[in-house]
């Protein structure tokens, strides 16, 4: 494990358009100093090399973190409509509260999607409606359009689909007011 950062390391990897002539200093004095040619070799390439640990480091933390928001959120959801659940079991459609404004329930619902079903992709290639693949994006938005509507919807069809999106509670919070000086969970529990 690497305990010291040089001074060179630091040079470099704060390096920016502004601080190219310090930086030229820098480089300068590396190889006017009675070192032997092997230190000033190694000590200017594992400097410019950190750059490249710090970056592996950095995008290490950012996996790291994406994973972690990802649970964060999954977690939530699970909450919510755990939440939504017992609410129902108890016929609770608000709940006021004192450091948050409400608690309040929103039923089960459903999200359309639209999709595109083409039955003749040729026909369709043909008329100009292709990337490398159909571009079903241009093909939508004509779609219901006079401009190319024949050709377009006797090939092709619509399709709604109905994605159910389950019941969950909302924490509203207190508009105005201060929300980091919470009520403590001893107080309230």
């Amino acid at each position: 494990m690497k305990t010291t950062r040089y001074k060179f390391e630091q040079t470099v990897q704060s390096a920016n358009a502004k601080s190219i002539e310090w930086l030229k200093d820098e480089f300068r004095a590396i190889l006017e100093s009675d070192k032997d040619y092997t230190r000033k070799a190694d000590y200017i390439g594992f400097s410019v090399l950190s750059i490249d640990n710090r970056i592996q480091s950095l995008d290490e933390e950012i996996k790291e973190l994406q994973e972690l928001k990802k649970s964060l959120k999954a977690a939530k959801e699970i909450v919510l409509t755990a939440g939504a659940e017992i609410f129902i079991e108890y016929g609770i459609d608000k709940l006021d509260g004192a450091g948050i404004s409400s608690i309040t329930f929103t039923g089960a619902t459903t999200a359309d999607k639209t999709k595109l079903v083409v039955h003749d992709a040729e026909v369709l290639i043909n008329a100009g409606f292709f990337k490398k693949v159909i571009d079903e994006e241009k093909i939508l938005q004509y779609y219901s359009s006079d401009k190319h509507a024949n050709i377009i919807q006797k090939n092709s069809t619509l399709e709604v689909i109905s994605i159910p999106k389950p019941a969950k509670i909302k924490i509203n919070k207190r508009r105005g007011v201060n929300n980091t000086t919470l009520i403590s969970q001893e107080e309230v529990a």
